[in-house]
């Protein structure tokens, strides 16, 4: 089981997303299974939950896109004596309730599709040529299934 650490840094995370780590949760520890993920010590995944003026400020600091965007990976893979720290997740809580409206489906499978992703890009998954997006869009859907399929 990966653990996690949660830096709120917008308050209507909570307001809007009240279970949100039961959601993030399922969605870290399902993506880990499904993709064989094994570690011998405490591993570690940090979310920062934000929101659009910070998720734009992140986006054009990191990959010079000056828009918002739903969710950002920060893959470090370091290993300390007691912890395997996979990296860090932003994710924008005003884009991700934006994207679950417009493609009409449940906020909280959708924040569970956007961790999925995020974790994805953790464990070096990518989205560069047509055939890796079909691929991690088949990984996501194949994951996400379990959520639909358990009412979680």
């Amino acid at each position: 089981m990966i653990g996690l650490k949660f830096n709120i840094e917008d308050k209507n995370w909570k307001k809007n997303f009240p279970q949100y780590k039961k959601y993030i949760n399922k969605s870290v520890n399902e993506t880990a299974k499904i993709i064989n993920f094994n570690c011998n010590q405490k591993a570690e995944i940090s979310f920062l939950l934000t929101s659009n003026i910070n998720m734009q400020k992140l986006n054009f600091t990191y990959r010079n896109i000056n828009s918002p965007t739903n969710v950002l990976s920060f893959p470090m893979m370091y290993e300390t004596k007691k912890f395997y720290i996979i990296g860090d997740i932003a994710i924008s809580n005003e884009k991700v309730l934006q994207e679950a409206r417009s493609y009409k489906k449940n906020k909280y499978l959708y924040l569970s599709k956007i961790t999925i992703h995020g974790v994805l890009h953790l464990f070096g998954y990518d989205h560069q040529t047509k055939k890796d997006f079909d691929s991690m869009l088949n990984l996501e859907n194949k994951i996400l299934e379990k959520f639909e399929n358990r009412n979680v």
